[in-house]
């Protein structure tokens, strides 16, 4: 009889559990990468060429922030300006297109927040792609009444206390940066649905010191440091940071003579993961050759485009045998004349060595994403 009685009561507590879904577990919301379709980003290249030929002059050098506008933002699948600056996003929140906001967390029936009866909901990865706080991840700067849009660099510090780096004309110290992913595989009018995180504040910022003096550092916050991830998406490393300086090609403009530097290390292939408008459908690698490394820049001529303006480059080889991918520096500028609306030219950025905080090293084999982690 007491079998009987206990069976009914655990058959009970089981059906109970079922009704209500499990409330003890915890409810996982996938994150993936956020990619648009070529067709899109297509016609965002043309509208970010647009907007830095009405700035800047051909023959001249460019930051290559893209300002968003409502056009932009729809195309992008995201409400108007007024909608996204006027809250934050300090958890992750998916945004639609109408204007709804939906807040990643697990609540109980009544809409009040979640306490003892449920675990806290964990973010996770979903799909092919890349996803998290990384060198090359996209990110807006919701600041100031205007929208930007710029990518990451290289992390820095260690497990629990990492930063990363990026641009400074991307975002002034203080300003809040703001990482996007798309909510599973969901779309709305044929765009993904945005996941937008508020990750952190810039920490310090030279703003918009032009060339060679152009690069910010990004404190993440601790609730996220669980998403940062140091390694480059698709290439791998960073494994230590690029130091040797010099031309690679010396040309004398009144003779027309033409040498290359002895110093075969000079020549490096440049490898970069970058949001840029226009190359590929969202996150896309990139390379190029190295054409100069002065001790505050270098500049590398191949495939780049607007939005990229942050995003890290690494060398695919490195400064002694067998060194590989090391950290060379912050893709900052382009070059402005024809080849901005094919997304290939010349790009000059901030070296790494006038980053401190200690570089983080990444794998040399690049992996999609670190580990589920709680929402706060």
């Amino acid at each position: 009889m007491m079998f009987r009685r206990v069976a009914r009561a655990v058959l009970a507590l089981s059906l109970l559990a079922l009704a209500t879904g499990g409330a003890a577990e915890a409810r996982t919301y996938k994150v993936g990468e956020y990619k648009l379709s070529q067709s899109r980003m297509d016609k965002l290249q043309q509208r970010y060429a647009n907007q830095i030929e009405s700035r800047y002059a051909k023959g001249t050098w460019a930051p290559m922030r893209y300002e968003v506008s409502n056009r932009d933002l729809r195309l992008m699948g995201l409400p108007p300006k007024r909608v996204l600056l006027a809250q934050r996003y300090r958890r992750p929140t998916a945004v639609y297109p109408d204007g709804r906001i939906k807040r990643l967390t697990t609540r109980r029936r009544g809409g009040t927040a979640s306490g003892s009866a449920a675990q806290p909901g964990v973010i996770s990865y979903a799909g092919t792609g890349f996803f998290g706080i990384r060198p090359g991840a996209f990110v807006l700067l919701m600041n100031g009444g205007s929208i930007g849009w710029c990518s990451l660099a290289h992390v820095y510090g260690s497990p629990g206390s990492y930063s990363i780096s990026t641009a400074g004309h991307c975002g002034n110290a203080g300003d809040t940066a703001t990482v996007i992913g798309a909510l599973g595989n969901k779309t709305v009018n044929g765009a993904p649905v945005p996941v937008l995180i508020d990750f952190g504040k810039f920490s310090q910022s030279t703003g918009d010191g032009g060339i060679g003096n152009d690069w910010a550092k990004i404190g993440v916050d601790a609730p996220y440091q669980g998403l940062v991830t140091p390694t480059m998406a698709f290439w791998g490393g960073p494994i230590g940071t690029y130091t040797p300086n010099g031309e690679v090609v010396s040309a004398d403009l009144v003779s027309g003579d033409i040498s290359a530097d002895p110093n075969p290390t000079l020549v490096q292939q440049i490898v970069h993961y970058g949001h840029g408008a226009g190359i590929g459908a969202g996150g896309t690698p990139r390379s190029g050759t190295a054409i100069t490394w002065r001790p505050n820049h270098f500049a590398f001529f191949g495939a780049i485009t607007p939005g990229d303006s942050g995003s890290g480059s690494n060398t695919l080889t490195g400064d002694s045998v067998g060194a590989n991918r090391e950290a060379a520096g912050i893709n900052t500028h382009i070059y402005v004349d024809g080849s901005l609306r094919t997304g290939v030219g010349v790009m000059a950025g901030t070296r790494s060595t006038l980053v401190g905080g200690g570089l983080a090293n990444g794998q040399i084999l690049p992996y999609p994403a670190p580990t589920p982690v709680p929402l706060p």
